[in-house]
């Protein structure tokens, strides 16, 4: 017994000797490298470019797996306003653009770019009405498919189901929607600021132009204060796994990266979707255009984070009985706001569902009609060209 414990106490000054070298050897190259390299990393070519607005294409070759399917349904990701678009391309250990790739998927991005004094002016009206849809018909002329997959990430989700519901888009098959929250009434602490101080969030709005980026940095920050004040001691005692480091300075990229809200967009927002929650109402308008999420018709697959405090799993759900889709799927999945996409949780519990969901669905030819659902593991629905009925159980 005793020589047992000696062993076991050898084995534990070996790998404590280790991670210490470890740390010490990721410390040195942490302190020298420049951090905004470890994000957006996989190559692409912008396909399109109209002054600020952009498309990229990724590329996949180097990522081609041999004998992997290849879906002639293309992908386009599109991002919220606030961030930048390689919240979808963090690092290559969490990387939802280059896991498609490998699915065998053509992934293209739509780059609204970073707003300046100029753009202010800009409303939901130009990304809705315009930008979106010039990026679909753009993705649509360069691979010649007549349909494409829609994938959005928060307010990326909401761009999605508005551009279906004001449009009637039936060149979108698909639709996935990742921590979108369609019922801002459910959206807990974001509800009961907007109901209180949504008049001063506009007058303050107006009166600074363009929402800083910095500022929703901030606000940012301060919803996981706690973590903002251990975060230092939390990498000091990660610091021998290279792949939590890449981890820490691609979330810490993102967060200190937010770029500016156009103020005449941040303005629309609050007023019509925080303040008086008229998107799932059905008296949102885009334009002239009343957004009526009935017309949605393509595929839906909606994720809600467990912990999202930004995006409560209600306020998500709520997609399901809003749109007029016969094939709906939820997911309840592990994490917060940011874990939900690019978490350590994602890459088991959210890619690979997305990835099994979608693959049913971009076949050269459309599915049948499927019956309509509300939730249920994507896995039973690709178990053939059809997916089985599920029962709600989240």
């Amino acid at each position: 017994m005793f020589d047992t414990f000696l062993r076991r106490s050898e084995h534990l000054a070996e790998v404590q000797a280790q991670r210490a070298l470890l740390r010490f050897l990721n410390g040195v190259e942490w302190l020298i490298r420049d951090p905004k390299e470890v994000v957006g990393r996989t190559p692409y070519d912008v396909v399109y470019r109209r002054d600020k607005l952009s498309v990229r294409r990724y590329r996949s070759e180097a990522r081609a797996v041999r004998n992997a399917p290849r879906f002639e349904l293309p992908v386009l990701l599109v991002p919220p306003l606030m961030v930048k678009p390689f919240i979808f391309d963090l690092w290559p250990g969490r990387s939802l653009v280059r896991f498609l790739l490998d699915q065998g998927f053509d992934v293209f991005l739509v780059d609204f770019g970073e707003p300046d004094s100029a753009d202010a002016y800009l409303t939901l009206d130009d990304y809705v009405l315009d930008w979106i849809p010039t990026a679909c018909a753009q993705v649509r002329r360069v691979t010649g498919s007549r349909e494409l997959s829609l994938i959005g990430y928060c307010m990326g989700g909401l761009f999605c189901l508005m551009v279906l519901g004001v449009a009637r888009d039936h060149a979108v098959r698909n639709v996935v929607t990742i921590g979108a929250p369609l019922d801002a009434s459910k959206m807990g602490l974001f509800a009961w600021a907007a109901k209180m101080g949504g008049g001063q969030i506009e007058f303050l709005a107006r009166r600074i132009g363009n929402v800083p980026g910095g500022l929703s940095s901030t606000v940012f920050r301060l919803l996981s204060p706690a973590s903002n004040v251990t975060r230092y001691a939390d990498l000091f005692l990660n610091l021998w796994d290279l792949e939590y480091v890449n981890g820490f300075d691609a979330m810490n990229q993102w967060v200190a990266q937010f770029i500016d809200y156009p103020q005449g967009a941040f303005l629309q927002f609050v007023h019509d979707f925080m303040e008086h929650n008229k998107l799932v109402q059905g008296k949102m308008r885009i334009g002239d255009e009343l957004v009526d999420l009935r017309r949605v018709r393509a595929s839906l697959l909606a994720f809600a984070g467990r912990t999202d405090r930004i995006a409560p799993a209600p306020s998500v759900r709520a997609q399901l009985k809003a749109v007029g889709s016969r094939d709906v799927t939820y997911e309840l999945v592990p994490g917060g706001h940011i874990g939900v996409l690019t978490g350590a949780t994602a890459p088991k519990h959210v890619w690979p569902t997305l990835g099994a969901w979608l693959a049913a669905r971009s076949m050269a030819q459309p599915l049948r009609a499927r019956p309509r659902s509300r939730s249920g593991a994507a896995r039973r629905a690709t178990r053939g060209a059809q997916p089985a009925r599920r029962a709600g159980h989240h």
